[in-house]
């Protein structure tokens, strides 16, 4: 046996020649493929056709189309998400910005783990609701994402390219309609050399797709199809799979929960419609003209009839009776002459084939979540062949830094095990995902080159190679070494495994308001928190807090550290910061190891949900320091219905409200009696169906003299009564988070008590001023403010108010969800505002 342990830092590359299963899922093992699966990846070999579909954002791909054609057609398939859907709102947490992108590119991945495709991204971020596509390829840099676009078509070189909408208004957003207009830019400069020739060191070359076509479609009251459109029938029941193309397009829609898409199984037939713009137009088949087969490759007719031999003899029961075949058919796909995608793509399938006849298990597994710089780190490697006896282990490996002779045949069925133990650098990256390794550009994410867009997600942290050889046919069969631990409701877990520093930072809380006005009860405490993830003796802390670049705080001392213990260092906010002085405060932590001093200073986030696999991702955690005057009035207690993707109760929180979450059982007259105001989170009306019923005793709440702070809902899927007089939700978005605001009644309470609100508390708001407006006719209704973006008519439904009885009911669209996170000065001001409205006495 021999080991090369020279190098510590465990860094790998992830070539995954060999993908048996999906390890990705949370709550999900390997998987192995059953004969009939089997057996349509033997059908698949013979298909050489590659399709690219592009869109803007998880949710908008066609799932339906994308599993006819990766799981009937078997073209290989691929869908191009130019963003991550960081700019939506979630439906299952409040995870928000590049959060809520870190949770949609799992969603795509699972539905992609179901339609059949692959999936990528470009460098575009989701900045929200965009009009034009003008401006969205402003924000986003239309030459940067142009050239990502180029760069993964000439990459993937798709035969046909597929955009999901026009380049025009039909898009129904400027995101959608960039997406159309970047993909039939680089339908054509992908073929020519002169356009991003950085790309041909790469390795890549110019390709000419045969034709791009839009996928017309007829949702949301626009209706692009007309009956002489190219179509073709994607409904097919598929006997193999037991399941029709509708029904597997259903569960692949239902993987995109944040965004509460799941949907029932279709069934039956169904046509999809394709107007050509770009290259020929098809008229019989989608790949009229193009060669699918294996003529298409130099010396590849010869392989198609070993194939179709395969398939002739393949028996169900014992599909280890095709490894002989299989074995051969690789090495003539070898030997090809041509050192093309097609040959490198059928050699992983028949790869994989080949492990999926043998019964083949192979997995590499650590009990620990996290791999710790500077601490050791075991891996367990587990393969049995359990259909086969003719697979000979002849070595594992760890990336560069270990690799073990193994030479040794497996018994058909029978475990084979052995564990290896490495130390991790302490100079070895953390696992960031790649888009965030870097501050972002305002509409696009800074990447350290352009070929991390191969993957969606970052690599691996481990690969483990198990080196196999099948009658006389080696193989590497690699595997991500995962965190495999057992729950005891819902069994056996695969999570990915996350590298992570010795000592993570946070400061609490991560925003202060210092001007508050009644005072605060008590002075505001920062609490920093150091917590070590290994034990070590006697090491010198340095614990400093910094403004800037200036330091504002400093201590050393001399430690032991033990691991999974939290130190705390309290201290009133007063003694680092200036009375009244808006600031922004980091933590450092530096520890001297072995002579060397190292610099922590970054939080460790988890964002966890049952459908996709565990998220760690790391961020520099800070303080912010808000001086703007804010009067609550004397306002104190206030009653919040918890709404979807919502961090507002955590806000008023920090404005000295006594926040209290009112479940259904909790909204009660004598109960809520008790607050100054009650507020309903955003969606709170299309998520709480109870809302329905508690309409009677939230609007006597309001006539006895309560604020009732209604904020935005959608128009669709609302299901209570919210307001108590006529009034309607539109679509109706002022995206401009810049635009001009008009105070259209500077003499209502809610613009002067407690605090004077001028155009001015509208500077500095980001993403967007107000969506998803008010309508009404009713005059009883006071429209508040107007707005608009550049070359529409004012819009006055972003903020109406109506008394009733002695209270007051208020429905808003701006998006205070978004600013008072932010630490927006003047929405807390008006927020502030909105909770103190005078009660009405003459009623």
């Amino acid at each position: 046996m021999s080991k090369k342990m020279g190098m510590t830092n465990i860094r790998v590359v992830f070539l995954f020649l060999l993908a048996l299963v999906s390890l990705r899922m949370r709550a999900q093992g390997p998987q192995s493929q059953t004969s009939a699966e089997i057996y349509r990846n033997l059908q698949k070999l013979n298909v050489l056709g590659t399709v690219l579909y592009v869109a803007a954002h998880p949710d908008d791909e066609n799932t339906r189309l994308l599993a006819y054609l990766a799981r009937e057609a078997q073209f290989t398939t691929g869908y191009l998400s130019l963003t991550r859907g960081d700019g939506g709102q979630n439906l299952i947490g409040d995870e928000q910005g590049v959060e809520l992108g870190l949770i949609r590119t799992q969603e795509l991945l699972a539905a992609r783990r179901i339609d059949g495709a692959e999936q990528f991204f470009s460098r575009a971020y989701d900045f929200g609701f965009s009009k034009s596509s003008e401006e969205a390829l402003r924000i986003w840099d239309h030459d940067a994402v142009l050239s990502d676009v180029v760069w993964t078509i000439r990459r993937y070189q798709p035969d046909v390219i597929i955009t999901r909408f026009p380049g025009d208004a039909r898009a129904g957003h400027g995101h959608h309609a960039a997406s159309a207009i970047l993909a039939n830019e680089a339908f054509v400069a992908a073929a020519d050399p002169n356009r991003f020739p950085e790309h041909f060191k790469d390795g890549l070359q110019p390709w000419k797709a045969r034709r791009i076509l839009w996928n017309t479609f007829n949702f949301g009251g626009n209706n692009t199809i007309t009956d002489d459109q190219f179509h073709i029938e994607v409904g097919d029941f598929n006997r193999l799979l037991g399941k029709g193309y509708g029904e597997i397009a259903s569960d692949s829609r239902s993987q995109h929960k944040s965004q509460g898409f799941g949907v029932a199984k279709t069934r039956g037939r169904s046509m999809e419609y394709f107007l050509t713009t770009g290259g020929d137009a098809p008229h019989n088949r989608l790949m009229d003209g193009i060669v699918t087969g294996w003529n298409r490759v130099d010396g590849g007719n010869a392989i198609q009839p070993l194939v179709d031999r395969l398939l002739k003899d393949f028996n169900f029961e014992h599909p280890e009776n095709s490894l002989d075949q299989l074995t051969g058919l690789y090495k003539k796909i070898q030997a090809l002459p041509e050192n093309s995608v097609y040959k490198t793509r059928k050699l992983k399938e028949v790869a994989e084939l080949i492990a999926q006849c043998a019964g083949l298990f192979a997995e590499a597994s650590t009990d620990a979540a996290y791999a710790i710089k500077g601490q050791p780190f075991r891996v367990n490697y587990f393969i049995n062949s359990r259909s086969s006896n003719d697979i000979k282990l002849e070595a594992v490996s760890l990336g560069n830094v270990f690799d073990s002779t193994i030479g040794k045949q497996l018994p058909m069925n029978v475990n084979w095990e052995m564990a290896y133990t490495g130390r991790i650098s302490l100079e070895a990256p953390v696992s960031q995902p790649y888009w965030l390794q870097r501050p972002m550009e305002m509409g696009s994410f800074r990447l350290e080159k352009q070929s991390d867009i191969a993957v969606p997600e970052n690599r691996p942290a481990f690969t483990a190679g198990f080196r196999i050889n099948v009658k006389g046919l080696e193989l590497l069969v690699e595997r991500p070494v995962m965190y495999r631990f057992t729950d005891p409701v819902k069994g056996e877990i695969y999570e990915p495994v996350t590298v992570a520093p010795p000592l993570v930072i946070s400061l609490t809380p991560s925003m202060v308001l210092t001007n508050i006005t009644p005072a605060l009860a008590q002075e505001p405490v920062v609490d920093l928190q150091y917590k070590s993830y290994f034990n070590y003796p006697r090491v010198p802390v340095k614990v400093q807090l910094f403004q800037g670049n200036v330091v504002i705080y400093s201590r050393d001392t001399l430690m032991d550290l033990e691991k999974e213990k939290a130190y705390n260092v309290r201290m009133p906010l007063s003694a680092i910061v200036k009375k009244d002085a808006k600031a922004d405060v980091r933590a450092v932590v530096t520890l001297t190891l072995d002579g060397k001093a190292y610099a922590y200073k970054d939080f460790l986030r988890s964002i966890n949900y049952d459908h996709i696999p565990g998220i760690n991702y790391f961020l520099e955690d800070h303080l912010s320091v808000i001086a703007t005057p804010v009067n609550t009035g004397g306002k104190k207690r206030v009653g919040y219905i918890v709404g979807a993707g919502d961090k507002v109760p955590q806000a008023l929180t920090q404005m000295g409200y006594d926040v209290t979450i009112l479940h259904e059982a909790d909204i009660t007259p004598v109960n809520l009696s008790r607050f100054d105001a009650v507020i309903a989170g955003v969606r709170a009306y299309n998520i709480h169906e109870f809302l329905e019923t508690k309409y009677p005793v939230l609007m006597q709440y309001v006539q006895n003299g309560g604020n009732y702070i209604v904020q935005y809902n959608t128009h669709a899927k609302l299901k209570a009564r919210m307001a108590p007089y006529p009034l309607a939700i539109i679509n109706k978005r002022i995206t401009d988070e810049r635009a001009a605001v008009e105070i259209l009644m500077p003499s209502h309470a809610v613009f002067n008590t407690p605090n004077k609100i001028t155009a001015a508390d509208f500077d500095g708001w980001i993403q967007e001023r107000s969506i998803y407006q008010a309508e009404t006719t009713d005059s009883h209704y006071q429209l508040l403010l107007g707005m608009s973006d550049k070359g529409e008519a004012q819009s006055k439904g972003s903020l109406v108010i109506t008394p009733y009885g002695k209270g007051n009911f208020v429905y808003t669209g701006l998006v205070f969800f978004r600013e008072l996170p932010a630490g927006v000065p003047g929405a807390f001001r008006l927020m502030a505002n909105l909770v103190a409205l005078p009660q009405n006495k003459s009623n």
